[in-house]
């Protein structure tokens, strides 16, 4: 058995010189790659025994029969493609005169790692795009979104959104407690009468009538005071009129034995004076009085910052998220809140006194945020709720 070494700078090169120097019948002991090329083992004259003693684990060579003298470029062998010469796919460097060990390189190992170093990173790449556009769909802005989606992993946004939520904005535990004042502060047609309606009838509906009583502060709406009467003639419930701090000290001293009283203040212009005046009123009242800040989900970065702003600073126990179900998104309230570090109370999805008024939850809320974003579930469900289908 004759071996030689064939150096050359591809492998169409070396098996050229394999044919002219060995013949067709040359067969193939192993080929690696070397600095500046490929160096190939062949073989004339093939003996399996004497192969045998100097290497305990051959792999069978195939002869070189039927490659042309002359190989065309789509015929060099690949790793995709089988020719006639089956050249092992890689294999251990060797010495043609030793103790050398023949053996297959694990390439599809490399291979296979290969592949997964680029899904992990353009894979990974994939997932916090679609992350990030997601977070923007539901209203956070595209600082919150990268942040969140940089987080995320195979397009798992909640739990980064979740735990986001949690450290920045949290929830307000049993937010009524045992009773207490409890006002509602808020921008002009964010829901406050009605909110306060569902936050009455819920309390009636577990205590009985004689635990809550009514004020309102709402003296500059049309109609105001007539429609929060008419949730308190079907509560059962006192409604006192409040025009000034005098009338307010009164009310809250003729009904101090009723557990849960509920103030529903007037909504203005964060640029009227009366606005001012009225958070005087209830900030006399001092650490006794709960003041929950009524957000509409609906609203706007810009309009967040704006109508928000006189009730920033104020001592709150928490929020009210309302309309959710009338929102596209609101993802930019619960970022103004993460903001501000208020928590959540209750959120709304609703009309209906007192059903459509919920203690938040993060599950619930995350799923109602995905809801409405993506155009169904809630907004659609309270479509149907409100017209008997």
């Amino acid at each position: 058995m004759k071996i030689r070494r064939f150096n050359g700078a591809s492998t169409r090169d070396v098996l050229q010189q394999i044919r002219t120097a060995l013949g067709a019948d040359a067969v193939i002991l192993s080929n690696r790659d070397v600095d500046g090329g490929v160096e190939i083992v062949a073989a004339i004259d093939f003996d399996e025994k004497q192969w045998a003693e100097v290497t305990p684990t051959p792999s069978w060579p195939e002869p070189l029969r039927g490659v042309p003298a002359k190989l065309p470029a789509e015929d060099i062998p690949t790793m995709s493609t089988k020719p006639p010469l089956s050249v092992p796919e890689r294999v251990a460097p060797m010495a043609v005169s030793g103790s050398a060990t023949m053996g297959a390189t694990p390439l599809r190992n490399e291979l296979q790692a290969l592949r997964q170093l680029v899904e992990k990173r353009w894979g990974s790449l994939r997932a916090s795009k679609l992350a990030r556009e997601v977070l923007t769909d539901m209203g956070f802005s595209a600082g919150w979104a990268t942040q969140i989606a940089q987080q995320a992993a195979d397009e798992a946004w909640e739990v980064p959104l979740r735990a986001a939520l949690e450290e920045r904005v949290g929830l307000s535990e049993n937010p009524l407690g045992k009773g207490g004042i409890f006002a509602v502060l808020g921008p002009t047609g964010s829901g406050k009468t009605t909110s306060i309606a569902k936050l009455a009838a819920a309390q009636v509906l577990r205590h009985g009538p004689h635990s809550v009583a009514l004020l309102t502060t709402d003296t500059y709406r049309i109609a105001g005071v007539e429609q929060l009467g008419i949730y308190a003639r079907i509560l059962g419930v006192p409604l006192e009129v409040i025009r000034g701090p005098e009338d307010l000290f009164q009310a809250l001293e003729k009904h101090s034995q009723r557990p849960w009283i509920f103030i529903d203040t007037i909504g203005m212009s964060p640029r009227d004076q009366r606005l001012g005046e009225q958070l005087q009123w209830l900030a006399a009242l001092g650490p006794q009085a709960h003041r929950f800040l009524l957000i509409s989900a609906g609203l706007s970065d810009k309009s967040l910052s704006t109508v928000l702003a006189p009730y920033a600073d104020l001592p709150l126990a928490g929020a009210i998220l309302s309309k959710v179900d009338e929102a596209p998104a609101f993802g930019g309230a619960l970022e103004w809140l993460a903001q501000h570090h208020l928590p959540i109370a209750y959120y709304s999805d609703g009309q209906k006194v007192p059903e459509d008024l919920h203690e938040a939850r993060w599950d619930a809320l995350i799923h109602v945020l995905q809801s409405v974003s993506a155009g169904d579930g809630v907004a659609s469900t309270a479509h149907n709720r409100y017209h008997g289908t």
